[in-house]
């Protein structure tokens, strides 16, 4: 059984309107899960695995057309994911409430939260889209590249922002679904979605099948196209009853009050998310000087960085619903003690992940460059960024932790502070100030995670966190 009721609530609860969703016996009952963190962690990193192999997919297809084409779907697809932060704000509210009302027992709210992040997530991303639309090419000329990687770049974000819907919707599926510790149909939806990614971007980036070749375009139309069957793949389990979360008598109508609570906490995780980006954004103004071949050995450095990426987010993942559903269910203790469970285990994993993508690092750049120049730039970025991976494992588990408590405002600041005023900072300083080479720059973000770390093992030590009202 994949759930256990919480010591407080063993049955369904009626939600702030008072509706009974039904009788326990034809539902799965609400609880704690028994899942312990590696049992959470290791299908959503499966699942991001299977994105970042689709991310590799495009990179290796999108090399033949050049270098100026994979820095274009690079800054194209950072700035595409900096006006997503729009689309993190209601999956950010949606985490705390939602695992804390699994963990309560509270079937009403966890149906009626769904519900009203779906109809903000829906608001937020075409709200997004119709902002970005006319300025494509502006967004992408402020990197400060090249004009042919502005072209390109402008054409692949401009297509991207019509699979920002369905994004929203597989967002805050996933997001629901974790959180009440269902971490197996992400997983199967992610690696369905790869498939189809991967096949559509072998159709419509060189022309195969008979369809013509489309180069970046059909990169991003690929994307889209897989973002649109993960949607619908969610929401065909869900109508059909065949999720843990089940269509309940709840209302799509906006619940003001409910919308709210997913904005005061979803808001920080929106701009956390939306700070994160425009520091990358940034940072890669800062190196824009030194030329293309930096652009795309970076771009391509953070996409292989990207494979040692994913435990930590999906410690982080699991450290927000164990940590979550124990404070729903009135035990602070076990829920502080499952935080640093996943700390440790993501510092343990993310380190050895690490220290083997940076010795492979020279014969997988070789996959995407010709000239050692950039193949050197981009093992230098692995290898400067390897030091860094304990730092980023404790930013990812307790920023994860005090998320799932519904502390979104502390991570938001510590964000703040290591990528803006301590990387920007530091970067600009020494690029400008003292005309120090990429190498300098790059050193730079290991005293920013350093410093983040730090942070998070204050804030999560001190326990404010636990009485945090969602």
């Amino acid at each position: 059984m994949l759930f256990e009721s919480s010591e407080e609530q063993n049955s369904d609860r009626d939600g702030e309107g008072g509706t009974s969703h039904g009788s326990v016996g034809t539902q799965p009952k609400l609880g704690i899960t028994e899942q312990g963190v590696w049992q959470l962690a290791w299908p959503t990193m499966a699942a991001m695995g299977a994105g970042t192999v689709v991310r590799f997919t495009d990179f290796v297809m999108v090399r033949d057309l050049g270098p100026s084409a994979l820095a274009a779907v690079g800054v194209g697809g950072q700035f595409y994911w900096f006006i997503e932060s729009l689309g993190a704000i209601a999956p950010g509210g949606l985490a705390a409430i939602l695992a804390r009302a699994v963990g309560a027992g509270d079937r009403s709210l966890a149906d009626a939260s769904f519900r009203q992040a779906h109809l903000l997530g829906a608001v937020l991303a075409v709200l997004g889209c119709v902002m970005l639309f006319p300025f494509t090419r502006v967004a992408i000329g402020f990197y400060g590249v090249e004009s042919d990687v502005v072209d390109l770049g402008s054409e692949y974000l401009w297509w991207r922002l019509w699979g920002t819907l369905p994004l929203s919707v597989a967002m805050i599926f996933g997001t629901a679904l974790r959180a009440a510790g269902d971490v197996r149909t992400p997983l199967h939806a992610g690696v369905v979605a790869a498939v189809v990614n991967m096949f559509f971007n072998w159709v419509l980036i060189h022309g195969n099948l008979g369809a013509p070749a489309m180069g970046v375009k059909g990169a991003a139309l690929a994307s889209n196209i897989a973002l649109v069957v993960m949607a619908a793949h969610f929401l065909i389990l869900w109508r059909s009853k065949n999720l843990v979360l089940q269509p309940g008598s709840g209302s799509w109508r906006p619940d003001l009050d409910l919308q709210k609570r997913l904005l005061r906490i979803g808001i920080p995780s929106g701009t956390e998310s939306g700070l994160f980006q425009l520091g990358l954004m940034l940072f890669q103004r800062i190196m824009s000087p030194f030329g293309t071949n930096v652009i795309a050995a970076y771009n391509v450095g953070s996409m292989l960085l990207g494979f040692s990426f994913i435990p930590g987010v999906a410690f982080s993942m699991a450290a927000s619903t164990l940590v979550g559903q124990n404070l729903g269910a009135k035990r602070p203790d076990r829920a502080e003690q499952e935080g640093w469970r996943s700390n440790k285990i993501a510092i343990l994993t993310m380190t050895a992940l690490g220290a083997v993508l940076v010795f492979g690092a020279r014969p997988i750049a070789g996959m995407f460059f010709d000239e050692p120049e950039a193949i050197d730039l981009c093992v230098m970025a692995l290898a400067i960024l390897g030091a860094a991976h304990p730092f980023m494992a404790v930013e990812f588990a307790l920023g994860g932790a005090l998320r799932g408590a519904g502390d979104t405002l502390f991570p938001m600041i510590t964000v703040f502070t290591g990528l803006v005023v301590v990387r920007l900072g530091m970067a600009s300083g020494l690029v400008y100030f003292f005309d120090a080479g990429v190498q300098a720059v790059w050193a730079v973000l290991v005293v920013d995670y350093l410093s983040k770390s730090m942070m998070f093992v204050a804030r999560f030590r001190g326990g404010k966190w636990k009485r945090r009202e969602v």
